[in-house]
């Protein structure tokens, strides 16, 4: 439902949460990412990324993903899977269990 309010007018100028910039390193590996066709979670930086993650937290391995929501996904996944086991394919790992997030 959406309530028409005649005294609302659009922002002065815009809150930024984080500011959208991008330069040094960070344009110029956009710019071989994208030149190179590689717009994806996988290719050599990423993998050097995911090396360098899991090296510094002292692991075997660290997997870079798309977004937070990803990375949260992925977690209850494995919590699920440590605490029940692997499901069957197809079924989520916490199936049939109470979720809560606080």
């Amino acid at each position: 439902m959406f309530i028409k309010d005649d005294n609302m007018k659009p922002f002065d100028s815009k809150v930024w949460l984080s500011s959208p910039t991008m330069h040094g390193e960070e344009l110029k590996y956009m710019t071989e990412a994208f030149e190179t066709n590689w717009m994806f979670t996988v290719g050599a930086n990423i993998n050097e990324v995911e090396h360098m993650a899991a090296e510094k937290v002292g692991c075997k391995y660290a997997v870079a993903l798309s977004s937070g929501t990803a990375s949260l996904h992925l977690a209850m996944k494995l919590a699920g899977e440590r605490l029940y086991g692997q499901t069957d394919l197809g079924k989520g790992a916490l199936a049939g269990h109470r979720v809560i997030a606080v």
